[in-house]
């Protein structure tokens, strides 16, 4: 998992915009996306036709629009997280 987090940072982001609105399972290491669909429950079946293993894959939604996650900044409100 620490190779993935070090790699996945590293992805060109002109090349994720193209999977905007998709669910992406990326390789083990995070170097590249193994799968992708709009369908989160036929990715499964996806990473496997690929020749890898779903449990090994980190599956990441890509969103279809600019967004912010979260109110790091916003006056008056602390972050709450799960």
């Amino acid at each position: 998992m620490r190779e993935y987090l070090e790699t996945r940072q590293k992805y060109p982001l002109h090349q994720l915009a193209q999977h905007a609105g998709e669910w992406v399972a990326w390789s083990p290491d995070g170097l590249r996306i193994v799968a992708s669909s709009t369908n989160l429950a036929s990715l499964d079946n996806l990473i496997r036709a690929a020749g890898e293993d779903p449990e090994q894959c980190p599956i990441e939604g890509i969103p279809d629009t600019d967004s912010v996650i979260g109110c790091l900044n916003c006056p008056g409100e602390s972050p709450t997280f799960p």
